[in-house]
């Protein structure tokens, strides 16, 4: 009687290791779930960050031009003049603006500041200035 309950025993055992328990299926179902919401997580996050780089180089490009065109002018250009009303300008979804100082630092030099501002409220001002002096 003996070897027949151990008999009975290794088929129970047997057939219950055939496959897997629904407790330990909805376990590995939820630690896949985890690990793909973090990686969605960080997908959304390289999205974002990419798209500020965007705008940051492309703030950066029209600021750079500006301040290049600017100081292919002679000295003595209106739009390098201090007293002068310089208005806006339009570069796609980016505003450059730009100002001019006279005698700062130096006494015979001009300071050049070019900011470029975004229409996105996410993106970030972009600033550049240059310090000039006259051609001698």
């Amino acid at each position: 009687m003996t070897l027949q309950c151990l008999k009975l025993t290794n088929k129970d055992t047997a057939a219950a290791s055939r496959g897997f328990t629904l407790i330990e299926v909805m376990i590995a179902i939820a630690i896949f779930a985890i690990g793909i919401l973090a990686i969605a997580g960080l997908q959304i996050k390289s999205i974002n960050l990419n798209a500020a780089a965007r705008m940051q180089s492309e703030a950066t490009t029209a600021a750079a031009e500006c301040m290049e065109r600017l100081l292919s002018l002679p000295y003595e250009h209106p739009d390098l003049d201090e007293s002068t009303a310089h208005p806006p300008i339009q570069v796609g979804a980016y505003t450059v603006n730009w100002q001019v100082t006279d005698e700062a630092p130096i006494s015979w030099c001009k300071t050049i500041s070019v900011w470029v501002t975004a229409d996105n409220p996410n993106a970030r001002e972009v600033r550049i200035n240059f310090i000039r002096g006259p051609e001698w």
